[in-house]
């Protein structure tokens, strides 16, 4: 097999799944964290930050952990970078993964009627984009109602990529730069996409809290659902690192977004 498999008890108990393929490429890799006790209230497809250029997912242990604790299975993905790849490699990735889950959960124990997406920084930009365009996941067996919410951290959800030195070169590969722009997709699909959970900390210096702010505003004038966590003083990195233990009191993501996910499974 070319994956890891092994099962730890990290404070409330998981079990994890290393390594998984979900595609033909090296960074087509994924790990599943699964609550030890009981059957999995949902499974969260999270997907991390860092520019498009940089990330691991062994680096998100912690929030797979504190998800698990409340109960939920999380699965961390890896995606293709810049330079290896432009836009839009890092959203047909998010979206194949996805599809993996929905075809694949029931293997590990979770139910794909019970599915959420959940990104932080550039992460949070690929989810929101396969959240809102069916594009992406038909090809892989998907649709965007398949996810019951989508939790967006610290999302750059309304900037334009080609105004960046840091962002032009990984997105002037984009025939129509409005079309990758969550904000300009939020216009004509956000009616149809699932409800958004924005979580931004307003001392954010890398990705300003008006992206989210703006985006709630783009959901709810074209008939979507949105609601809006900001965090007064909290950093980029804040919103994420906040799920981590030690790290708690600097912001309530963790019960935000456990609050969030909780709802829509009632709803």
């Amino acid at each position: 097999m070319s994956f890891i498999q092994r099962s730890l008890i990290w404070g409330t108990g998981f079990s994890l799944v290393e390594g998984l393929p979900y595609g033909p490429d090296a960074r087509h890799r994924l790990d599943i964290y699964t609550p030890r006790h009981g059957a999995p209230k949902a499974s969260v497809l999270f997907v991390y930050g860092g520019s498009w250029t940089s990330g691991a997912r062994t680096l998100y242990r912690f929030l797979g952990q504190a998800l698990a604790g409340r109960g939920y299975q999380t699965v961390v993905a890896d995606y293709r970078l810049s330079p290896a790849v432009a836009w839009p490699g890092f959203v047909e990735d998010t979206a194949r993964a996805f599809g993996w889950v929905k075809a694949h959960i029931a293997d590990h124990g979770g139910d794909p009627a019970r599915l959420f997406l959940m990104g932080h920084s550039a992460g949070a930009y690929n989810v929101a984009m396969v959240a809102l365009d069916p594009r992406w996941l038909i090809p892989h067996g998907a649709a965007p109602q398949d996810a019951s919410g989508v939790a967006a951290l610290a999302g750059p959800l309304s900037f334009n990529p080609l105004k960046s030195d840091a962002t032009r070169a990984i997105f002037e590969t984009a025939p129509d730069i409005e079309l990758a722009r969550p904000i300009k997709l939020a216009a004509t699909h956000a009616a149809d996409a699932p409800p958004f959970l924005l979580m931004h900390g307003t001392g954010d210096r890398t990705v300003g809290s008006h992206n989210s702010v703006n985006f709630a505003d783009a959901v709810r004038a074209a008939g979507g659902q949105a609601s809006l966590k900001l965090y007064p003083g909290a950093g980029h990195l804040s919103v994420v690192t906040s799920f981590a233990w030690p790290l708690r009191w600097r912001a309530p993501c963790l019960d935000d977004a456990d609050g969030f996910f909780g709802a829509r499974l009632t709803a």
